[in-house]
């Protein structure tokens, strides 16, 4: 063994028996007497070193720091000793949300003796609707009787629909319904999806909302919110039977018997209905039906029991010929499950597998019984959804108008393809776009391909808009291209969202995007929280356990604001409210006019400066023009219209040295001229934000109405005893001559911008643009 040859240390020989690799023998000092420094003692350590092996977030860190305090000062004792413990204690608590069950689904395939059995897991529908009908947090939101709106517009009242029990189809069942019955819908969503990356570990799970809920709540988090109503079985394809149509159909036969079990419970109660005494003491019948099916296209097949994209009339929703997929101006006859179900009746009346198959593929279906038939007022090709995350933004968008115009693109050389690149990551700098919250800027669109669906539909935001007007007149030029085949069914499928639109609302109510969203939890459970065997009851206990945890946290945060309340009332004089003299009438509780709070909120503060150095800060910019002698006019004319005391009746002038505080955030409640419900938008005025200056459009109440205008300063001063909230303005109220015939088609309002000069200070907001 020869040793460090720079040093001239000769090499030593071993025999085989001898030679050994050990560390080296040296006097070990003593160790630390606090290892655990900088922190204060050995259980913040381990505390903190579990917060950050499991990634906690600020929230969560914060939660359990206060639960470890509440423990040391020893008013509650912490009795368990393990995690079996706190299992056992999900498990007690599991009754308060209607558990899994688990059943064996077993199907006879042609050719194999006996039959193939698959396990399924799936909550009653019905059980599930009770809960929510018995939480007094939900109960209130429910729209039992289907509505009609109409909004008035000036001349005539014009109808509108938005949430699904304002549309066309709940209208018709409860219609069909004997009086006094309530309808109760469904809208489920299925979908496949992988659980590992690599796509070897695969889940099914199917998740419902109540229709009757409005959108916030349905499409939200924790209760009312979706809920994973059952687990499908998955069929793994075998080599000697994959592809064959007696294969395809038993794995049909499979879903369908599986999906009838999860919705046993619907159609038990959909056919005689179901009687319960609500929290409000009315004895309601109910009436279950299935109102929304929300699905791909793939899925959307499988429910129907079409044969797809190869058949003859690949839509599950109308019958279009399969060459016909490209011609979006044509409408056909519509399905029905009436019609499929005579279908099936006729070819099981045939005496020959021959004819059987001929009527079948004539009419473009299976031989099973389809598991929707069994729940009443429900047709399944009505429920059949436009899926706005796979068929716009995710299929037709991103794999072929995108990519045409990546093509085009990239014929015209590298200098376009790096000016495309740069006019998206710039597209915050155009003066004639605003900007949005929460719309994405990629750095590199051109070449580069996107699997988040949500990315292309911000990209397909700002691409101008004639790329998607002249959409049909392009496909017609290039129909006889070889290269590109405009047949496709997701195309097509975009002929029925406004028949959708009408009969069930805006597409935010079977937009599969929310339930997509829902898969990410199940991944991660699959991941962290299983051992990778018999997974489906791991995740689906996690699931229940969570719901289980959000119930008792939600009633704890009740409880917690009745103790509150109650002690408030307990410390209340009672004689004060008997005085005739106390005011208890609005103008107790009226807000001061000059207090903006409940409409519009400042942040984003920086240090306050003075007027001089406002000045020196902004002198080349033309909207700070003035800026002294604008802000006075409108003192001049705003302070006494607040009924605010002047000294001598006059106003004082604002001098240099007068310290102000700048924002830039504005935080905006305003009510929806939509639905008529508060909504909150955040508005930046900021001359960097993230390395981009950002100043957003508002819409402005003035004396003359409402007008279109930019931020441009968010300041506060002082005047006298009250504080300011002011903004400058820079207003797009310019004259634009007439109005062109087509924007007045389109309902189209152009706005000019004043000069710059003329940039103004205003305190009253309507809301963003």
């Amino acid at each position: 063994m020869g040793l460090g040859p720079y040093y001239g240390i000769k090499a030593k020989v071993y025999s085989f028996d001898n030679f050994e690799r050990r560390a080296a023998d040296f006097l070990v000092p003593p160790p630390d007497s606090q290892p655990w420094s900088p922190f204060k003692s050995r259980l913040e350590f381990e505390i903190a070193e579990i917060m950050l092996e499991v990634g906690f977030n600020n929230q969560q860190t914060d939660r359990l720091v206060k639960l470890c305090h509440r423990c040391a000062v020893g008013k509650e004792k912490l009795t368990f000793k393990n995690h079996k413990d706190i299992h056992n204690m999900w498990e007690a608590a599991s009754h308060r949300i209607t558990k899994f069950m688990k059943e064996v689904i077993s199907v006879p395939f042609t050719g194999d003796e006996g039959l193939q059995e698959y396990d399924m897991h799936y909550r009653d529908l019905w059980e599930l609707a009770a809960d929510m009908l018995r939480n007094p947090r939900l109960f209130p939101h429910f729209t039992f009787d289907a509505h009609r709106l109409s909004k008035f517009d000036g001349n005539t009242f014009v109808s509108f629909v938005d949430e699904p029990f304002t549309a066309r189809d709940i209208w018709d069942v409860q219609l069909q319904l004997p009086p006094g019955g309530k309808p109760l819908a469904y809208i489920l969503y299925v979908d496949k999806t992988k659980l590992s990356s690599f796509g070897t570990a695969k889940g099914y799970p199917v998740y419902a909302h109540l229709a009757n809920l409005p959108t916030a709540i349905r499409n939200g988090q924790g209760e009312g919110g979706g809920y994973v109503v059952g687990w499908l079985p998955i069929v793994k394809d075998e080599k000697l039977h994959s592809g064959k149509p007696s294969w395809v159909d038993f794995k049909n036969t499979v879903w369908h018997k599986s999906f009838a079990r999860i919705i046993s419970s619907l159609a038990s109660k959909s056919q005689m209905g179901q009687w319960l005494e609500c929290l409000d003491g009315v004895t309601r019948w109910f009436f279950l039906c299935i109102l929304i099916l929300s699905a791909d296209f793939k899925e959307q097949s499988v429910m129907s029991l079409t044969r797809g994209i190869m058949s003859l009339w690949p839509c599950p929703i109308c019958l279009v010929p399969r060459d016909d997929l490209w011609d979006t101006s044509k409408s056909y006859h519509r399905r029905t499950s009436k019609e499929s179900q005579a279908v099936i009746n006729a070819v099981c009346a045939k005496e020959t597998f021959e004819e059987r198959e001929e009527l079948l593929k004539e009419q473009v279906l299976h031989l099973i019984e389809n598991a929707f038939w069994a729940v009443a007022f429900t047709c399944v090709h009505r429920a059949l959804s436009h899926d706005h995350c796979h068929f716009n933004h995710g299929r037709l968008w991103s794999r072929h108008l995108w990519v045409e115009l990546q093509k085009y693109v990239v014929t015209l050389g590298r200098a376009k393809v790096l000016q495309v690149d740069n006019w998206f990551v710039l597209f915050d700098l155009f003066e004639d776009f605003p900007c949005w919250r929460n719309l994405r800027h990629p750095n590199q669109v051109i070449g580069v391909t996107f699997t988040d669906s949500s990315v292309h539909k911000d990209i397909s935001k700002l691409v101008d808009n004639p790329t998607l007007t002249h959409q049909q007149q392009y496909m017609t030029q290039t129909a006889n291209d070889n290269v590109k085949n405009w047949n496709f069914p997701k195309l097509h499928m975009t002929t029925h969202i406004f028949n959708d639109i009408e009969a069930k609302g805006a597409t935010r109510n079977y937009n599969t995007k929310p339930n997509e969203q829902m898969h990410g939890p199940l991944k991660d459970w699959y991941l962290n929280r299983t051992n990778f065997k018999n997974v489906v009851e791991q995740i689906l206990r996690i699931d229940h356990w969570l719901l289980v945890a959000d119930d008792i946290g939600r009633c704890i945060s009740d409880f917690d604001e009745y103790s509150q309340w109650k002690s408030d009332s307990d410390g209340e004089d009672d004689d004060a409210l008997d005085d005739e003299n106390t005011d208890i009438g609005p103008g107790a509780d009226s807000i001061s006019t000059l207090d903006p709070s409940q409409h519009v909120r400042m942040g984003s503060r920086q240090a306050s400066q003075t007027f001089c150095s406002i000045k020196n800060a902004h002198k080349t910019q033309v909207e700070f023009t003035n800026f002294f002698i604008k802000l006075n006019v409108f003192l001049n004319t705003f302070l006494p219209a607040c009924n605010i005391p002047l000294s001598n009746g006059r106003i004082h002038l604002l001098s240099d040295d007068t310290v102000v505080t700048e924002y830039r955030f504005l935080c905006v409640n305003y009510e929806s001229l939509v639905d008529w419900k508060q909504y909150t938008d955040y508005l930046r005025c900021n001359p960097q934000f993230f390395n981009t200056p950002r100043f957003d459009w508002v819409f402005i109440q003035t004396q003359n109405g409402v007008i279109l205008g930019r931020l441009v300063f968010l300041f506060q001063c002082s005047i006298g005893n009250d504080i300011l909230s002011l903004a400058l303005i820079h207003p797009f109220d310019a004259p634009t001559g007439p109005q062109p015939r087509q924007d007045k088609q389109l309902n189209l309002l152009r706005v000019h911008a004043q000069r710059p000069s003329s940039s103004r200070y205003n305190r009253s907001f309507v809301g963003p643009s």
